[in-house]
This record gives structure tokens, sequence and C-alpha cells, in this order.
């Protein structure tokens, strides 16, 4: 939006002047948002262009992005080289979401009339095709004949110096000069960054007549079509050099669209976001609740709203709730959700019990809705049952706060802290909570204390993905191939992996030393498989030919992918040291590590009879979300509630095996994606494939599979195939880890060599008595454990203290007791812990009156009783304590449990 409403290019006429009410001018045909998309998209593949699908939310090869926020975001690598565009003309209909990062408005959300999280944008693209005076007449035909909107009704700016574009809006389009507005650079000038391709834009504006502003006041008017010419690249230092192919970026906002052509002043209030609304408001019914119209309440109907449709197609799309990344913005987003639909007086699920409207609204347009719905559900279930575990005893200790009351309404970062960390509170949603209730939190606090905890555990976001140690010089080297269109034709797929040697009498293309020693090369053809996929790249060797019939050999140490190109960049150790220098021109043979590659292709294939075999024994519904195949096993993480049964595991490793055993045929094969949908085949939500033709991989009628990896050639080779591990990597997603033919024959052998050393220090006489053997050690391990439990019980009830001393923790009275060390007690590891918690546990309940806190060495253990405090967290109160007591620990509202840094002395305990 404007800063300020632009200068005039002419003095404003009268008859703009006067206001008429919405039903006096409204002459648009109402559209569904459904309508819109439908009908932009025809225009402009009527009008030569090629309409793409919308590219995914998380961006691919853009790792300055969360997610995908703005329509042309797919299409920056075009913008810097028109060339290699799939198209010179393209319009697509792209989802987007702003939350998160610097591009962010989440805190918006509900409380004016068009943020969103999740959005779409309409958009129109040229990479060198078409000129200002084009754009501009299709843009406005669209406009005026599609859509019909009053010319009296818009209007449009351009930047002040642009006289080219301020012309063709006057002269051609005939368009009253009282209705273009010249603006300055900081409106009507739009840039990738401070470095890149640039330019001038127009925008076109819908009079929204609201009474409240005046003609020329910018709350009026709606801007709802920008139009980008990119004709410059800007140089670090501030230089603009005229682009040689200009391009054309333009982007529409759906929601504003249908606002206007349903004559509704909020975004909420269009067709899609009603159904959803409306389904809310049944749910609150449902619950007992009556639908009111306040704004505190209206405003919460539509953060549920915006906060269903972002969650949904992150989740489609294979982002997880977590703590980190795109899964933490998932999970502040359906939390927030969560909390607003409590603010309602839903007490049950609520985006899983609005699934059905959202599917309602938008399904018919986006049929992965429904297609996943069972997945989607799923997910925003267990995400909400666990926030449900925590809201009500985060609330207590908010309430808490506000009850104990401070002189100034500020709840403290370490009060934000602990309930972001111990009870899953993301921060923005205890600021919307303190601001129910006229108070504020001190997030600079907050920030202090949660990066000083994130410097501790040595965590750092990375783009959700562990990066290959590639350093920024060979980054910056891949951009540059990557604008000068560097390419080479990939001839890894017709190396059969059951052969022992392979080479390639191939070219080097690009070459450039690094630092280190080492050389970055791309060769044509070439064998290398890059990484990608999930899977590991080929290694080996390149021999480079000399005139003098000299020849060096060096090794291939990795090989990565060009982003957004066909070619492999090979990182070739050693290569500034060799004889014969790499560069460009040089002739060189290729050898790939034929192990390596075997192996890469035995656990490929396997892993997609896993996956086949996980939608046979837990139904068509399970998603894959992640993997990892290496020489040696592979790791796969798929979308399930509960964990697998040893029976479930049993049976899908037989069906693995028994494919595997029939050596049946692995078959690729190339073809569009339309053939490939068709036919069945899946497709991992996210990955990137081509739009003109992808590549599919069939084991008879086992599996089918959209996938761009190397694989056996028949499925005898992956026997045997042994399940290592299964087990939970976050709310409703589990991993299994496993491996196949030579490696898990390796494996197996070696976990015989265990069992029988086990077998021979427990005096087994034979693998089969282990098992037996082990039991019985274990019923005495616990008969152990239970008498040593009942001798700490009663050496707590009966244990006098060394020392103790009287103090207040907050507003709460407490007694310290200062207990025997661990060494006069003779106690084993962990004893005084144990000792300690028992403690504490007897005397809540001999003295309730009091909160107990006993150390025993370094151990640290406080009690309280709930029923006679029950606003207090015993967690968050040793947790302060250890602020004076330097140490950690926590724990739940009764017992909390912690480790000191050092023994505590009495003079210590008694200037508590």
């Amino acid at each position: 939006m404007l800063s300020v409403w632009c200068r005039q290019a002419a003095p404003v006429s009268a008859h703009l002047l006067r206001l008429s009410s919405l039903a006096g001018y409204r002459q648009l045909s109402s559209m569904t948002a459904r309508e819109i998309r439908k009908r932009y998209t025809e225009y402009f593949v009527r009008n030569g262009h090629k309409h793409l699908p919308s590219a995914t939310i998380v961006p691919k090869n853009d790792p300055t992005l969360l997610f995908t926020n703005a329509g042309m975001v797919p299409f920056k690598q075009y913008f810097l080289n028109p060339s290699s565009a799939p198209h010179p003309m393209v319009a697509t209909v792209q989802k987007c979401v702003r939350a998160g990062g610097k591009h962010n408005d989440l805190d918006q959300v509900g409380f004016t009339p068009r943020h969103h999280t999740f959005f779409e944008m309409l958009g129109n693209f040229s990479f060198g095709a078409y000129s200002k005076r084009d754009v501009i007449r299709m843009a406005w035909a669209f406009v005026r004949r599609e859509l019909q909107m009053p010319e009296d009704m818009l209007r449009v700016t351009v930047l002040e110096s642009d006289t080219e574009t301020y012309e063709i809006w006057r002269d051609e389009i005939k368009l009253d000069p009282q209705r273009i507005v010249r603006c300055g650079p900081r409106d009507n000038f739009w840039s990738m960054g401070n470095e890149g391709p640039c330019g001038p834009c127009t925008e076109i504006f819908w009079d929204t007549r609201d009474p409240r502003y005046s003609i020329d006041d910018e709350e009026r008017w709606l801007e709802f079509w920008n139009i980008v010419f990119m004709q410059y690249h800007r140089s670090a230092s501030g230089q603009m050099t005229p682009l040689a192919t200009p391009c054309v970026d333009t982007g529409m906002g759906l929601e504003r669209v249908a606002s206007i052509m349903q004559g509704k002043t909020n975004n909420f209030d269009t067709d899609e976001f009603q159904k959803i609304i409306g389904g809310i408001e049944q749910l609150q019914i449902k619950h007992g609740s009556q639908v009111g119209s306040s704004k505190s309440e209206t405003a919460y109907r539509r953060v549920v709203a915006d906060h269903l449709r972002a969650s949904a197609f992150l989740i489609s799309e294979g982002v997880r709730p977590d703590t980190t990344g795109r899964g933490y913005v998932l999970r502040r987003i359906i939390r927030r959700a969560f909390r607003a639909g409590r603010q309602l007086g839903i007490r049950g699920p609520v985006l899983p019990a609005l699934y059905p409207s959202l599917v309602a609204a938008m399904g018919t347009d986006y049929p992965e809705l429904s297609e996943q719905q069972e997945h989607i559900s799923g997910t925003l279930q267990l995400e909400e049952e666990a926030f449900s575990k925590t809201l009500d005893r985060g609330l207590i200790l908010l309430e808490s706060i506000f009850a104990r009351g401070s002189d100034n309404k500020v709840i403290s970062g370490a009060d934000a802290y602990v309930l972001y960390d111990t009870h899953g509170f993301p921060i923005d949603l205890t600021e919307v909570i303190a601001r129910d209730h006229g108070w504020s939190v001190d997030i600079a606090e907050f920030e202090k204390i949660q990066m000083q905890n994130r410097q501790r555990n040595k965590a750092s976001w990375k783009n959700g993905k562990k990066a290959h140690p590639i350093n920024d010089e060979i980054n910056r080297k891949l951009a540059e191939w990557q604008d000068a269109g560097v390419s080479s034709q990939f001839c890894g797929y017709d190396v059969d992996p059951e052969q022992n040697t392979m080479s390639v009498s191939s070219r080097v293309v690009a070459f450039s030393s690094l630092a280190n020693g080492d050389g970055l090369a791309v060769i044509d053809p070439c064998p290398f498989y890059a990484q990608g996929g999930g899977q590991e790249s080929d290694m080996g060797y390149v021999t480079v030919h000399g005139s003098n019939q000299g020849q060096s050999t060096l090794a291939v140490t990795h090989a990565v992918a060009i982003p957004g190109s066909r070619a492999t960049a090979l990182v070739v150790a050693n290569a500034g040291g060799s004889e014969q220098q790499l560069a460009a021109g040089s002739a060189v043979t290729a050898g790939i590590d034929m192990g390596r590659r075997r192996g890469c292709a035995v656990h490929h294939t396997a892993t997609h009879l896993l996956h086949a075999a996980l939608r046979q024994v837990l139904g068509a519904t399970v998603q894959q979300a992640g993997s990892l195949v290496r020489t040696n096993g592979l790791r796969f993480d798929f979308t399930s509630p509960a964990a697998l049964t040893a029976d479930q595991l049993c049976q899908i490793e037989q069906m693995v095996n028994s494919t595997a055993l029939a050596n049946e045929r692995v078959v690729t094969s190339e073809m569009t994606p339309d053939a490939a949908r068709s036919r069945g085949a899946l497709a991992l939500f996210g990955e990137k494939y081509s739009r003109d033709n992808v590549r599919v991989v069939g084991i008879t009628d086992v599996s089918l599979e959209l996938c761009g990896g190397t694989h056996v050639r028949t499925t005898r080779s992956i026997y045997p195939f042994q399940i290592i591990s299964e087990g939970s990597i976050g709310a409703g997603t589990r991993r299994i880890e496993a491996c196949a033919g030579i490696a898990a024959s390796q494996w197996q052998r070696q976990q015989l060599e265990h069992a029988r050393a086990a077998a021979s220090k427990l005096n087994a006489p034979s693998l089969d008595m282990l098992s037996e053997k082990a039991r019985r050690l274990s019923d005495q391990a616990q008969t152990l454990r239970s008498e040593n439990e009942q001798w700490l019980r009663v050496a707590a009830t009966n244990m006098q203290a060394a020392a103790e001393h009287a103090t207040e923790l907050g507003s709460i009275p407490a007694r310290i007791h200062i207990l025997p060390t661990p060494e006069d007690l003779a106690l084993a590891a962990s004893g005084d812990m144990r000792l300690a918690a028992e403690y504490v546990c007897h005397w809540r309940g001999a003295q309730p009156h009091t909160a107990h806190v006993a150390i025993c060495g370094t151990a640290i253990a406080l009690g309280l009783c709930n029923e006679r405090f029950p606003k207090a967290q015993a967690g968050a109160m040793l947790r302060e304590l250890l602020k004076r007591l330097p140490g950690k620990g926590g724990g739940q509202s009764t017992l909390a449990q912690g480790r000191l840094r050092s023994a505590a002395s009495v003079d210590q305990i008694q200037q508590l």
C-alpha cells in the first residue's frame, strides 16, 4: 500500500468527488473465487500463455525463503536467464504463505480485512516475449471485459519518470489522465534485492467508495494488480544497466479480486472463506456456544478460517509440526487456531472438525485436500491433542502471573520462555493472551534467553535440511554457472549396477579451481548421479588426457546438481595440483564407483518396495515424509498416528522379501505428468518434477512411482531385506531404518556374532536359551530395583536432614532440607536424585502448607501440594530457584527435579 497517495497529474474533476453508496454503483456480476481462477487462466491461455500448475509452497533451490511468498518466486532463475524458461509466456495461480521470517503477516490475521497466512496470487509472466504495451493492453482487457469492472472505479499508478508507461495508459488505453497517478520509486519501482533484475511498475487500484475516506486518501483505494517491468540489472554499487532481454512479472491477489467481484469490503466475507466460517459457527452451536458478532469473536473465527487453510496446504506438502524452521511455523499456526477455537467455546477438536468445510470450499480446485484428507486431519488432530495437554497448565501459569500482578503489567522474558519451552506456547500466542488481559511481554529478554539456549544446545535452523558441506565458494560458482546456462547430458541411467566397471569419454565444459586445491567441474556427457531425491551422490574418478599422451587420474568426491539446470557439477579432489590441469575443453574419461552405485541402487529399489508394503499394511493414506538412500542402508519417513506393531513390521519385511525373491523386473519409462497420474504413479509432494516429462519406475503390479534415482534391473539383488528400527520422529510421523542385499547379510552376521557373545557372557548353553536367560536376569534386576525403591522410601521417611532453612519462593513458604551426602549414604548412581524426590514427596504430604526442597549432593528436588497451591507450578519454582543456585532442572505441577553445578553449602542456603 502507498505510504501517501501520490501526486496527481491533473486536478481531480468534480464528478469524482461525489460519493455513491455501494448499491448505487455496483454493476458487476458476482463471481466466485473458483470462477475467477478459471476465467484468469483461460484468458491468458487464449492469449498465448502456457498455464503451469502452482509451484510448491516450500521453495526449491532457494535457501533464502521459508515459503513461497509471491507468485514470481518460482521464476526468479528465469528472470536472470530468460532463455532457460519453460515457455516465453506463462500464467499461474500460485499458492503462497506469509508466516515466519521477514515476510510474516501472522499477527495481523483476523484483525484486518486483507492479511492472510495463506493466499493465492494470479500471475502472468513474460521472459522476453512481450512489451509494456502488450501486458498493459492484456491486463486492461481482462479487467474491463472479463471482470467488467467499470472504468470510473479504477485508477492506475506509474513511476514518475516512466513516461513511456504513462503515455501508453493515456494515449493507447485512452484512460483519463486524472486516473493516472505518478509516484516515486518507493512506491513504483521493484527489485529482487539489492542486486539483480529490477524495474518500474504500474499498479491498478479499485475505488472502495468507503465514505470514511476522501477520494485522495490511500485507505480508500485497494491495489489489486501489480505489473513489474524488469528492464534493468542493478549492480552491488547501485549502477543500472539495461537488460538484454526485458521480462514482465505481474501479481494479482485472488482474495482481493474476489472481494471486489462479490461486493465485499473484507476478504473474509468472500465465498470460500464464508463456507469455512459457516462451519465454525455450526461447530460453536454444536458445543453449546452462542454465535455472536462482537469484534473479538469475529476476529477469532477469521483466525481459525485462515489458519485452517494455511495448515492444511502446508501439511499436504510434507511440512510437519516441529520445533524449528517451517515445522515450527506450522505448529504456531495450528496452536493459534486451537486457542482461538477455545475462545469461541469449542472444547473438542477444532481444525480436524472443520476440515470438511475446507474441502467443500477449495477441494475441487485443489484435489490434494480430499486425496490427503485422512493424513492432514490426522496430523492436525495429533498436534491439537498434544497442545491440549499443556494448554490448560500453561493458562494456569499465566493466570498466576496476572494474579501476582506487576507494576507495569509485563510478563517477564523468563516466564514467557517457560511457557514456550515447557508448555509449547509460541511466543506470539503468549503475546495474544497477554494483550487480551491488557499486558505485554518482555520480548527482548525472551529472545536473549532463547538465544542462550540455542547456543548452549548448538541448535540452528538450516532451511529445514542438513545441507551438504559445500562451502560458499562452491555455492557462488554454481550460481554463476546457473546464470550462464551451463548444461550437460546425464548418461548415468545407462549404467547396469551389476557391472563391476564403467567409464565414459567426456569433455569438460566448465571448470573452476577452488581455494583448498580441489576443483569444480562440469563434464558432458556425465555418468555421475548428483545428490537428490533422497539419494546420495555417486563418487568415482576422472582421468585427464594431455596432449603429450600423459594423463592423471583424480578422485570425484561429490556430485551436486546445479540449481534450475540439468547439469551436474563434480567436486574433484586436488584438481589444482594435477600434472594435467583440468580446463574447459579438456578430454577426460569418467568412471563411477560401481560398488557405491550398486549399494544405492539396491536401497533405492528397496525403498519403493517398502513404501508399497506400508501402504498395503497401513492403508493408502500413508504419505512419504522423506527418505535417505545410502550405499549401506536406507531411511524412510512416513505418516502414521501410531507405532507399528511387531506383527506389522514382520508382515512388511515378508512382503518386500517375497517380491525380491520373485526376481521381478524393474522398468523405467518417461511420460507426461498427466499420463503418469492416470496410471496411478505415486509422487512425493513437494519434490520438483519436470512439467514436460517425468521418469516413472515400476515393479510389476507392486509399485509405480515418479523417481529420478538409480535402481537395480531386477529385484533379486535386494534380498534379504531387513528392518533395523522403527520409531517416532515427530507428531504423526514415523521412521523406518532398514538395509537390503549384501548390506543386510552383513548386518545379520553382525547380529549373530553379538548374540553368540551375549550367550557366552550369560552362560546360555545355546542361542535358543538366550532369551530365557535374559528374562531371568531382568526379573532379578527388577526385584532388586523394587527393594532399592522401598529402602529409599523408608530412608526418606526416617532420615534426619543435616540442615534446614525456612524461606519463601515467590509468595509461597518453603523449607529447604540439606540431606547427608551420597558418599555418606553409600548411594549408587542416580540414587541421590531418587532419594531427594522421595524425601520431598514424603514431606509435601506430611506438611502440605509449605513447599519442600531437598538437596542431596548435587541432586535437588522440589515438591508441593497441588490442593494447597493450585496455581503454583513446581517446575517453574525450581527453575526460578536454580537462577540463584546455578543448575538445570524442570518438572510438573507438584514435583520437579534437577542437578546443581556443584553441591550447595549451608551458607548458600541460608542466604536464600
